[in-house]
């Protein structure tokens, strides 16, 4: 559904003329083009238009199709959809984020359908729906030092999981070795990201010592405003190796605390798993 269409929409529902649904904020002549889509509003007079009929900004931008969106706001709003559902674990909003994208014309679909399918099938911990000539197909772009960069940083971050242990290790120190010192906030935030997913790979196939080294890598990117959430994480895992190393109650109690955290500001379902963590690595510890 178009800007116009959808605005066309909210106003026959609040039972308004065009001229009282637009009040001063734009001429009639101008708002009847823009109902049928001959002509487009401005964000601003759009915004000041839907906040002057009480319309909910977030109800009603969500509601917009996206294949009536221009090729760069498409992607932006897949990349931003895609990832808050996939931090929710909302698998069927995933999918129907997919479907969309599937029935757009936007540029590099092929490459936004194998994103959105490395977080689907993440969500599902099901890394064998990559098939293998993908997941072999993604990683030879991640092996040749010469082809990192922010792009790369951030699709291996989404794709490490469908990789071999060994191929996630080395991806990883060729990473670190080009940008640990990286002076960049942006780049900082993603290394962090992939140390976190690395670091907990480590945990899961118990190599330990690995993930101390990981740890202490990770220490030596200066905490910030923008990987604050990042730092959380960090500080779970390494208190889950600490643990590992010296059972003491004051670790977990730690881990406890980060996973309260984040369930606190909002991140519900991502303090559950990190929940799952804890349990299956004390439960483990234990036998």
């Amino acid at each position: 559904m178009t800007i116009g269409n959808l605005l066309k929409q909210y106003r026959q529902k609040a039972g308004k003329t065009q001229r009282a649904w637009i009040g001063d904020i734009v001429s009639p002549s101008f708002y009847s083009k823009v109902e049928k889509n001959t002509t487009r509003i401005s964000a601003q007079d759009l915004i000041e238009l839907l906040r002057y009929n009480h319309v909910n900004l977030e109800r009603f931008f969500s509601t917009l199709d996206y294949r009536s969106k221009p090729q760069e706001d498409l992607k932006k709003s897949v990349l931003a959809s895609s990832i808050d559902a996939y931090y929710q674990f909302d698998i069927a909003k995933l999918q129907s984020i997919k479907d969309e994208v599937i029935k757009s014309d936007v540029s590099d679909k092929d490459d936004l359908l194998l994103k959105l399918n490395s977080l689907i099938y993440t969500a599902q911990n099901s890394p064998e729906g990559l098939s293998p000539e993908e997941k072999d197909l993604l990683k030879n772009k991640f092996y040749n030092e010469e082809n990192l960069n922010k792009k790369a940083l951030k699709n291996f971050c989404n794709y490490m999981y469908f990789f071999d242990f060994n191929s996630n290790l080395t991806i990883t120190r060729k990473i670190l070795k080009k940008f640990k010192n990286s002076s960049h906030e942006d780049i900082q935030f993603l290394v962090l990201d992939i140390l976190i997913n690395m670091i907990g790979t480590c945990i899961a196939n118990n190599s330990y010592d690995k993930a101390k080294e990981l740890v202490n890598e990770s220490k030596e990117i200066p905490t910030k405003p923008i990987n604050c959430f990042s730092k959380i994480m960090l500080l779970l895992l390494e208190n889950l190796v600490n643990y590992r190393y010296d059972p003491k109650p004051v670790y977990l109690d730690i881990c406890k605390l980060q996973v309260k955290e984040l369930s606190l500001i909002g991140m519900t379902e991502f303090s559950k798993q990190c929940q799952q963590l804890l349990d299956e690595n004390n439960s483990k510890h234990s036998n």
